[in-house]
C-alpha cells in the first residue's frame, strides 16, 4: 500500500492517477483500501512459517504489498501449503471415519447379538411351553382312554361270567329250579354308553404342528422382509477424496436431483463449494461460494 501511495505521490502532478499493474487511469485519485483476500493469505503464510522467495524486482515488508512477481510466487506458496494443509485433513478426516464406521459396526454386532439372544430364549421358551401343553394333553387323553378300557374289560369279564352261568342253567332238567335262578343270572349291570367311546381320528395334535408350522412361516418371512430392510438400510460409507468440480452441462446433470427450470444449485459439502447457475437457455455461473461447510447446508429457493 505504501508503494502504491508513493507512485501515486509521483503522479499528483499530472492530475490522473493510473494503477501500476495494468494501468488503468483514475480522476480523482482513489482512495486505497486493504486487499482483504491476498491479507488473509498472507496471514496464513505467517502461521505456516514460510517465506517468500527472493523478488527478481523488489521486495515489500509485511505490511506492503509485493510487485507482481513476489506476489504471484506468495500465492504460489500458500497455495501449495494450503493444498498439503487440505489434504492432511481429507487423511486425518478419513481415519475418523475409520474409526467411527468401526466403533459403529462393534456397537451393531453387539446389539444385534443381544438382541437374536433374546429371540432365541423367547422362542424357546414357547416351544418348552407348547411341549409342556402337549404333555399334560396326551397324559389328560390317555388316562381317559386307559379309564374307559378297564370299564370296558370288567364289562366283558362279567358278560362271559355270566355267559357261562346260563349255559349251565340251559341243562338244568328241573323247570322250577330254572326259573328261580334266571331272573338273578339273565339281569345284568348298567352297560357303558357307546357314545361316550370316542373314537377320534388319528391327528389328535396335528392342528398343534399346523400353528407351530404357521408361527415358522410367518416368522421366516418377516426376518427375510426386514433382513432386506436391514441390507438397504446399511449407508454407504463415502470414503472417497473430493471430485473435481463439473465442468460441462452433462456432468453437472449426473448429480442432479434440488428440479428446476431456471436455477441450479451446485454443492460439494466436503470441498465448500456453493455455486448458483442460470440455466434457462445456457449454463451460466451466476454466484459462487468457496468457503468451510461446519454443519449441514439445505438449499431453498424462491
Amino acid at each position: 500500500m505504501n508503494c502504491i501511495k508513493s507512485f501515486w505521490d509521483d503522479e499528483d502532478e499530472k492530475k490522473i492517477h493510473s494503477c501500476p499493474q495494468c494501468r488503468q487511469t483514475f480522476t480523482p485519485r482513489p482512495v486505497l483500501v486493504k486487499n482483504t483476500m491476498l491479507a488473509v493469505l498472507v496471514e496464513e503464510l505467517k502461521k505456516t512459517g514460510l517465506q517468500a522467495a527472493p523478488a527478481d524486482h523488489c521486495y515489500a515488508g509485511p505490511e506492503d504489498v509485493a510487485c507482481d512477481v513476489c506476489t504471484g510466487r506468495k500465492l504460489k506458496a500458500v497455495k501449495s501449503c494450503l493444498r498439503i494443509q487440505d489434504r492432511e485433513k481429507d487423511v486425518k478426516e478419513l481415519q475418523q471415519e475409520v474409526e467411527a464406521i468401526n466403533r459403529s459396526a462393534d456397537k451393531a454386532v453387539e446389539d444385534s447379538e443381544k438382541i437374536f439372544s433374546q429371540l432365541i430364549r423367547l422362542i424357546q421358551k414357547r416351544s418348552s411351553d407348547v411341549k409342556q401343553q402337549l404333555r399334560s394333553q396326551q397324559e389328560t387323553e390317555v388316562s381317559r382312554v386307559k379309564e374307559l378300557q378297564e370299564k370296558l374289560e370288567q364289562e366283558i369279564t362279567e358278560l362271559k361270567r355270566k355267559d357261562a352261568d346260563l349255559k349251565q342253567l340251559s341243562h338244568t332238567e328241573d323247570h322250577t329250579q330254572f326259573l328261580h335262578n334266571y331272573p338273578s343270572l339273565s339281569a345284568l349291570s348298567q352297560s357303558t354308553d357307546s357314545s361316550s367311546i370316542k373314537i377320534r381320528p388319528l391327528r389328535y395334535f396335528e392342528d398343534v404342528t399346523a400353528a407351530v408350522s404357521e408361527v415358522r412361516d410367518k416368522l421366516q418371512d418377516v426376518l427375510t422382509e426386514k433382513w432386506t430392510n436391514i441390507s438397504l438400510t446399511v449407508t454407504e460409507v463415502d470414503v472417497l477424496l473430493p471430485q473435481p468440480e463439473p465442468k460441462t452441462r452433462a456432468e453437472f446433470f449426473k448429480y442432479s436431483c434440488p428440479r428446476s427450470s431456471r436455477v441450479g444449485v451446485y454443492l460439494d459439502h466436503r470441498a465448500g463449494i456453493l455455486s448458483f447457475y442460470s440455466i434457462s437457455e445456457t449454463m451460466t455461473l451466476l454466484h459462487r461460494v468457496q468457503t468451510t461447510f461446519t454443519q449441514p447446508l439445505y438449499a431453498g429457493l424462491w
